[in-house]
């Protein structure tokens, strides 16, 4: 009686319950939705007016969400941000407001392909609210 309660639900279960997706499988597709992602806000950045120095550190600040940045890279980016004076503050409000359209971006791309596929509602999920702690932590001032 006692083997019999343990290997019934065993197969029984095995049977009722939703079968649940591979870490591996999903470690993949949230990668792939992750690179998408991030191309779908460059094309839809590039439909718009930056000038040339915003563009092109938005478009790093992008590549690097895809660990797509060499270190010459990294050491170009800093060596211009160091040299770079404090921006006045209409630059900093424009440049701040085209960052946070990026990030609207690419979470309504998560919202969109969130919806048709529930499988990897737990992976759509970490990436949302890693692009909102980035939002944050990029956007937040020295007062927040």
């Amino acid at each position: 009686m006692i083997i019999l309660s343990m290997v019934v639900p065993t197969i029984v279960f095995r049977f009722l319950l939703p079968k649940k997706v591979a870490d591996l499988d999903q470690i993949k597709e949230m990668r792939k939705v992750r690179k998408d992602m991030v191309e779908y806000a460059m094309l839809e950045l590039d439909k718009i007016y930056l000038p040339e120095a915003l563009r092109r550190q938005l478009l790093y600040d992008l590549k690097a969400q895809l660990d797509e940045v060499s270190m010459k890279d990294f050491l170009k980016e800093m060596n211009t941000t160091v040299r770079r004076p404090d921006l006045k503050p209409h630059d900093r409000e424009f440049r701040d407001e085209v960052y946070r359209y990026a990030f609207r971006l690419e979470r309504n791309y998560l919202g969109q392909i969130a919806q048709s596929e529930q499988k990897y509602r737990e992976g759509f999920l970490k990436l949302y609210r890693e692009t909102l702690m980035a939002e944050i932590l990029f956007l937040g001032t020295k007062e927040d």
